[in-house]
């Protein structure tokens, strides 16, 4: 086997890669799970508004 076949072959395999990436993430539908991994930033925020405003409500 020499360098030009094992290149060959790694450029198909790079490209089944990509296109099983493309492939699961644009044509299986996955906007759900996509929505929700993008909000769990901002799921912290929310805990730690809500410690304060527990806070605030307990010195009152």
């Amino acid at each position: 086997m020499t360098y030009a076949d094992i290149h060959s072959i790694y450029t198909v395999i790079l490209f089944v890669a990509f296109v099983s990436f493309v492939f699961w993430t644009f044509v299986l539908k996955r906007k759900k799970d996509f929505d929700q991994a993008a909000n769990l930033v901002f799921g912290d925020e929310l805990k730690k508004q809500q410690q304060e405003t527990k806070q605030e409500s307990d010195h009152e």
